[in-house]
């Protein structure tokens, strides 16, 4: 099931053979040791199959290559040994794997190869690998949002704005509003997966000089072999950009859960008691009815995590001529794992939040009607001008808040309003739960376009 999730959100960068290799199961898998180096053979027995087939390098040597080309037969700890003593991280690799082949086929390993094509490449692989492990999770917070968003489609609550009561509406509509900004998120990495599907073997300064006259053929055949796209038409090792957007994308999916992890955990508070963030945990040492958010902090807190560390990679676009080796390719992982640990801790959040329609049916009394001011503003203002009737409810509504009185009593209470009152009935037609616009219509606008977009690309529908 999760390699078919991964699949459908927009296809593995590599051959359906590799596909069915063991798949790491989360972001931390996939930049330990144990992967990375995985990863790198495979790019090195890609190159070796390619410059068999042509003639380069002897068949026999690409096949020892390939046979070798397992953590078991060159372990990571005996390449991290290696790397100890000489300092470098491709050569060691080189080191180890050459000392378990036979009839010298080590001689051939990264034959015409430079060290900043193979890892440039498979860290782009890695990058992508990781996205999709974040949209894993993304599409199963929006499934939560959908059945969410239909089941309080018309559940009223409290609307605010600048922190205020502001007007009704429904925690269906607010959730559109999250599903919206999630789907965009989805939507811009896929985008950057379209973009930046490639890898390279264009040598130390990009003119291809260690492959000799074939090299273009020979980048194009080992990026097939790989499984990945086509490689770009010009260098991109000293060019960042690619790795600073993909920053910046998790960045910005990250704020955008910080958004919403924020509304949860305000919402979840004693005082307004709308929703839940279940947690089994202890709460406190000292006050033992505490029983704390635990999914909602998670999200905020990574929602500051995932940007500060990405800000590293857009420093990182800025590099010395052709490169400079000041590398940041660290961050990438740590960005991933951080952005995989929000995205799941949201898809969790959404799974388990609980809805309280009571609270918020209570909340929505809580300012004495002053929540239906718009409403009786254009009510009055059918009768005495809607400018006037701003003032007068204005008035009516200071006056409320200043005596604790409802917001019928002070308009019932301006000099010329009180008939009007009971000529529109505004008893009733102050009732929040009447006035909450096409909410409902809305929400299921949201829903029914995301459930569209789930079924185009083969998805469940929530």
């Amino acid at each position: 099931m999760h390699r078919l999730v991964l699949a459908l959100i927009g296809g593995l960068a590599m051959t359906v053979s590799a596909a069915a290799q063991d798949l790491p199961r989360s972001t931390t898998d996939l930049f330990g040791p144990a992967e990375t180096q995985r990863l790198l053979m495979r790019m090195e027995v890609a190159l070796a199959r390619v410059q068999a087939r042509r003639g380069i390098i002897p068949a026999a040597a690409a096949e020892e290559i390939a046979r070798t080309a397992t953590l078991e037969a060159v372990p990571p700890a005996a390449v991290a040994e290696e790397r100890r003593r000489v300092g470098h991280p491709m050569v060691a690799l080189i080191n180890a794997w050459a000392r378990v082949t036979r009839d010298g086929a080590g001689e051939w390993i990264h034959y015409g190869a430079t060290t900043q094509d193979i890892y440039d490449t498979v860290q782009l692989m890695q990058a992508r690998l990781a996205v999709r492990l974040v949209l894993v999770q993304l599409l199963r917070a929006e499934a939560a949002m959908l059945r969410l968003a239909e089941t309080h489609r018309a559940t009223p609550m409290v609307g605010r704005t600048v922190g205020r009561h502001a007007l009704p509406m429904t925690f269906g509509l607010k959730l559109s509003s999250w599903l919206a900004e999630n789907r965009r998120s989805i939507d811009r990495l896929r985008g950057w997966l379209a973009r930046n599907d490639t890898g390279m073997l264009s040598g130390a300064v990009g003119s291809y000089a260690a492959l000799g006259p074939d090299a273009l053929a020979v980048e194009v055949e080992v990026m097939r072999e790989l499984g990945v796209g086509e490689p770009w038409p010009a260098d991109w090792k000293g060019a960042k950009d690619m790795f600073a957007e993909y920053g910046a994308l998790l960045g910005i999916m990250a704020r955008s859960w910080g958004r919403i992890g924020q509304e949860v955990f305000i919402l979840q508070g004693d005082d307004m008691r709308e929703l839940e963030d279940p947690s089994e945990s202890v709460g406190s040492s000292t006050m033992p009815h505490k029983v704390n958010p635990a999914l909602s902090r998670e999200v905020v807190r990574l929602s500051r995590v995932v940007p500060a560390e990405a800000s590293i990679l857009l420093d990182w676009q800025v590099s010395i001529h052709e490169r400079d080796q000041i590398s940041n390719a660290d961050v990438i992982g740590q960005v991933a794992i951080a952005a995989e640990r929000q995205a799941r801790a949201a898809a969790d959040m959404m799974e388990k939040l609980v809805v309280h329609p009571d609270a918020m049916a209570r909340n929505l009394g809580r300012t004495n009607g002053l929540i239906m001011a718009e409403h009786a503003m254009f009510l009055l203002g059918e009768r005495i001008g809607k400018h006037t009737a701003h003032e007068e409810v204005r008035l009516a509504a200071q006056a409320a808040w200043q005596k604790g009185t409802t917001l019928l009593a002070e308009i019932t209470a301006r000099p010329g309003l009180a008939p009007l009152v009971a000529e529109l009935d505004l008893a009733n037609q102050l009732d929040p739960t009447r006035y909450l616009g096409l909410a409902p219509e809305a929400t299921d606008r949201a829903v029914a376009a995301i459930r569209a977009a789930r079924a185009a690309e083969g998805l469940p529908p929530g």
